[in-house]
């Protein structure tokens, strides 16, 4: 049975068969050099084919055979002429290389980075130009064997000669351009293996470049300047005249008479585009310029002042330029294209109707577009240009960081790593947009919280809260001392302006750490409500410390009734106030229930009170004994005011005795007991009663 494989065997044995008839009757003819000819058989065919052409002639008015024999010969020249270039580069690439001594100056050392750029672009170029070269041969090589199966088929008919002789010319056509391309690929190899062979011998010297110090010589450092700044000087120059030629076209445009046709207005508006455009691209060329100078800066601080800074600058802000310059050019492309495709438009139109009447019109607003294209041809060169300076700055960089000595590697490494704290420090979060006003008008603008921010800002809080806390502590015992306030009003005063302060100090940190307000937008309207109703009590309640304060109903060290509950004002808060009873607890009494209940303040006007002792005796005592007796105790107390004095009266006759009460007064300060001093009243009572044998009544008899 037949397979795929017996196919391929046949369908190339019939091929081979074809190309080998061919072969021997163009040979019989003398009309034939093969794909490995020598230049003399080259040359040989090249003369048969001028002997059978003559003078030339206008090739579309030639016949078929004639115009093939013209493209034969042109392959034959081309083939002669790349031998020859062969034959040189094959003496070229067994030259031995120059072996020239590593760059030590800044400028030696970037031409010879420069070198290896062009010397990285020709392989990869060559390697380019290769694969398309293979994939042309391919479709040749096919093409060529269809051609032979053709030439068969038509000599196994017996054509007629014409024919035969077409489709011989056209058979030995292709496989010479087959020739040619195999030819072409030779000197493309060895052009490559000479530009890899220079390309190695530039490493080396880059190698051994990085093992020495390359100095800055003031001559480098001058030269750099002087190219800048001839640079500068040209580009300002082209600004100059791109101003002045964009006022000229705009006046002569708006002179121009209303009858002019409108191909002709539309050359000027153009023309005045271009003036627009060249000033635009003069203004990137002056930026790319400080670009360009900034670089240099980075490499002088690295070379000649050993700042391993530069290194790290030059990895962050590469990658940044160079997306920069892509966008760029991706820009100019888009451009070039669309005005490429104007060019191609206004050519078909000329081509198909030279003689129109605006013909002239259409023909100078080509030239204005063929203009504006070498304009962003030359705007992509320079871009180029910056692209491959930072290409060699980093190549140079990265290949001098990798020889430097330990020393340098620690302070890079330091440097490396300072670096990468800033950046997390800079790391931005989120982004919010902000509204800020400019001339009047109101925009948004993008405003950037960062990692740094985040972490000043309560920083700030801190130290602005502690600082206030001290000043309002300094200010409470400033009233206190200096102005007279009470303990509760300097103190209702510094907590007030402490929180005012806080406010103040949240505000300011959010400012002073460039966090804008608006980040706090994605609260909420729904979230924002409900803390509104969650804290109308803490505003009622501090509405009510305010009203507490101005007021004064009470204040520390008052005795206060507020229901069921009896005490002493020990604090008055900015949301509470607290009142410590007569078992030593403390009870917090929100201001607001302070200022709406009924509150029984017992030293509100007057600290001075009263209080009574009952004391009944044996109805045998004597009562001014008795009396004397309370009186005498009374004044031995030191807590006991004597004016108004104490006042002891007989205030009835009991069952058992006679009962009598001691009324005295006294001053509830802060820290008065008022039932230690009853105690100690009744003590010292019982006292004077057993010095003066006076005894108190037995109890009542219960019936």
């Amino acid at each position: 049975m037949w397979n795929a494989g017996h196919c391929r065997v046949v369908v190339l044995t019939s091929c081979l068969v074809a190309c080998a008839a061919w072969q021997d009757a163009a040979r019989a003819q003398g009309a034939y050099a093969p794909s490995n000819a020598s230049p003399a058989a080259l040359a040989a065919r090249a003369e048969a084919l001028r002997t059978q052409l003559g003078p030339p002639s206008d090739f579309l008015e030639e016949a078929r055979p004639t115009f093939l024999r013209r493209l034969l010969l042109a392959s034959l020249q081309r083939r002669q002429d790349m031998q020859l270039s062969l034959r040189d580069l094959a003496t070229l690439s067994k030259t031995p290389p120059a072996n020239p001594p590593p760059p030590d100056s800044l400028l030696a050392l970037d031409d010879l980075l420069r070198a290896q750029q062009h010397l990285d672009a020709d392989i990869a170029s060559a390697d380019r130009r290769l694969a398309v070269l293979q994939e042309e041969r391919d479709t040749l090589a096919r093409l060529l064997s269809d051609k032979v199966a053709r030439q068969r088929t038509l000599t196994d008919a017996g054509s007629d000669p014409i024919a035969l002789e077409t489709a011989a010319l056209e058979t030995e056509l292709t496989e010479s351009s087959i020739a040619e391309i195999d030819v072409f690929r030779q000197v493309i190899a060895l052009q490559q293996d000479v530009a890899r062979r220079a390309h190695g011998a530039n490493a080396q010297r880059l190698a051994d470049a990085s093992r020495r110090d390359v100095a800055v010589t003031p001559r480098d450092a001058a030269t750099i300047e002087q190219r800048l700044r001839a640079r500068g000087a040209d580009l300002r120059r082209r600004m100059a005249v791109a101003a002045a030629a964009r006022e000229r076209l705009r006046a002569e445009l708006r002179m121009l008479p209303p009858t002019t046709p409108p191909l002709r207005i539309e050359t000027a508006k153009e023309r005045l585009a271009n003036a627009d455009i060249s000033l635009e691209l003069a203004r990137e060329a002056l930026t790319n310029l400080a670009t360009e100078q900034a670089v240099w800066q980075v490499v002088l601080r690295f070379y000649r002042d050993h700042d391993p800074t530069a290194v790290v600058e030059a990895r962050n802000n590469g990658p940044m330029l160079m997306a920069r310059l892509q966008r760029r050019d991706d820009y100019l492309v888009t451009m070039a294209d669309e005005v490429l495709g104007r060019v191609g438009t206004l050519s078909t139109e000329l081509s198909q109707a030279p003689g129109a009447p605006d013909a002239a019109d259409r023909k100078a607003l080509r030239d204005v577009f063929e203009e504006r294209l070498r304009m962003i041809e030359g705007a992509r060169f320079d871009e180029r240009r910056l692209a491959d300076t930072l290409e060699r700055v980093r190549a140079g960089l990265a290949e001098r960081a990798g020889a430097v000595s330990v020393s340098e590697r620690l302070r890079m490494g330091w440097a490396v790593l300072r670096d990468a704290i800033v950046r997390a420090w800079n790391f931005e979060l989120f982004t919010v947009q902000q509204t800020i006003e400019i001339d009047g008008r109101k925009t948004q603008a993008p405003r950037g919280v960062t990692v740094g921010k985040v972490v000043n800002a309560p920083l700030l809080l801190l130290v602005g809260l502690f600082a206030a806390s001290r000043l309002t502590s300094w200010g409470e015992g400033w009233l206190q001392r200096r102005r007279g306030y009470d303990e509760g009003r300097a103190r209702l005063m510094r907590r007030w302006v402490f929180a005012l302060l806080a406010a103040v100090c949240v505000l300011a940190s959010l400012a002073i750490a460039g966090i804008p307000l608006a980040a706090f937008a994605f609260i909420g309207g729904a979230v924002a409500i409900g803390i509104g109703f969650g804290m109308q009590s803490l505003f009622k309640n501090l509405i009510s410390g305010v009203m507490v304060l101005v007021e004064r109903p009470f204040r520390l060290g008052d005795v206060i009734e507020v229901g069921a509950l009896r005490g002493t004002v020990v604090d008055i808060d900015l949301r509470t106030s607290v009142v410590r009873d007569s078992d030593g607890a403390e009870t917090l009494i929100p201001n607001s229930v302070l200022m709406e209940e009924n509150v029984k303040n017992v030293t509100h006007r007057t600290r001075v009170a009263s209080q009574t002792l009952d004391v009944v005796v044996d109805g045998a005592s004597d009562p001014r004994e008795v009396a004397d007796a309370m009186r005498a105790a009374a004044a031995r107390h030191g807590q006991l005011l004597e004016d108004p004095a104490p006042t002891v009266l007989l205030e009835a006759f009991a069952e058992n005795g006679l009962r009598f009460d001691l009324h005295y007064w006294i001053e509830l300060g802060p820290g008065t007991d008022r039932r230690r001093i009853a105690s100690d009243v009744r003590l010292m009572v019982l006292r004077a009663f057993d010095e003066v044998g006076i005894k108190l009544a037995p109890p009542p008899k219960r019936g």
